[in-house]
């Protein structure tokens, strides 16, 4: 293996860490010397949930904001092509890797991020985010082409939006086909590459307010923070191409909010129901499309996700 192909196969780990919705990890790559195709993995896209592929496409749009970041760190740089093909619907991505200048201060510590980065679903402090921290990340999401509205405590529309979250949970928790779903991808087999493990599905909340996602398989209860920050992360428009930018500004945030020892959580539940995602959008008067909605704050670590290997990449654990 030549020093390119190493390099590409240390770009393809940190590139897998990414998250995903239910930790599906629905992509896949090819490698052909310097160069990777990523394509979307139809087979582990959510039928019910995600019928459009729209998370899917939001995923796979992290895996290639990690590329393209943890190429920086190896002195290459990511040049990427992205949708649309119209003889290949699934393909996200192509990405040949040049050589570029050395990383700078800022582009190192995002790469270094990835490998830090995991999803929190415990209790936060009870504070909202340090100013910052919050300047760094709306501009992470601005350039990605994208924008985050905070959704700060002391907002009258909190109210709003967490009723809209307890409300399109309700209507999930009554859909059987939505809960064989969630039962499908969280598991307590300890041999799993994919999904959540029931142990990292975090504790229920005993105040149906909390901001957090409430799974079936959670073990005891807890008390959640007041006063976190809940950001919701949208696009202009609404297309595959606007969701892959969605992914990748979603992990530019992420990865920017780890530099600052912050972590996050999702509530995705609320915009799979197309009728809650639209009243989230007006309860907010986004102009854009709403794409993820998550709550930010200061946590300790949590132990990471399992993953699958990639082509030309040794399989690796991440969160």
């Amino acid at each position: 293996m030549d020093v390119v192909d190493s390099r590409v196969e240390r770009i393809l780990r940190a590139a897998a860490s990414a998250p995903s919705v239910y930790n599906t990890q629905p992509w896949q790559v090819d490698v052909t010397g310097s160069t990777v195709t990523l394509r979307a993995d139809a087979a582990r896209q959510l039928r019910h949930s995600d019928p459009h592929g729209r998370e899917m496409l939001i995923s796979c749009g992290a895996f290639l904001f990690n590329a393209r970041t943890a190429a920086r760190r190896d002195s290459l740089t990511a040049v990427v092509k992205v949708l649309p093909d119209p003889d290949d619907e699934l393909l996200v991505a192509e990405i040949a890797f040049e050589p570029g200048p050395v990383p700078d201060m800022d582009e190192l510590e995002l790469s270094v991020a990835i490998e830090r980065r995991t999803t929190s679903r415990v209790p936060f402090d009870d504070q909202p985010l340090f100013t910052d921290v919050l300047m760094s990340i709306l501009q992470a999401a601005q350039g990605e082409g994208a924008e985050l509205r905070l959704v700060q405590p002391s907002e009258p529309v909190r109210e709003d939006v967490l009723g809209l979250v307890r409300r399109a949970e309700a209507l999930a928790a009554e859909d059987p086909a939505a809960r064989a779903e969630e039962a499908a991808w969280t598991t307590t087999d300890p041999g799993r590459d994919d999904g959540v493990p029931q142990d990292l599905l975090g504790p229920a909340a005993d105040d149906e307010r909390a901001p957090v996602r409430q799974f079936h398989a959670s073990t005891g209860k807890a008390q959640f923070e007041e006063r976190s920050t809940l950001a919701v992360l949208s696009t202009a428009g609404d297309s595959a191409r606007d969701w892959v930018a969605a992914g990748q500004a979603l992990q530019h945030v992420l990865l920017a909010a780890t530099t600052y020892f912050v972590h996050a959580s999702f509530a995705t539940t609320v915009l799979e129901n197309p009728t809650t995602r639209h009243d989230l959008r007006q309860a907010l008067s986004l102009d854009g499309a709403p794409q993820m909605l998550m709550r930010l704050g200061y946590s300790s670590a949590q132990k990471r996700t399992p993953r699958r290997a990639v082509p030309g990449a040794a399989a690796h654990d991440r969160g």
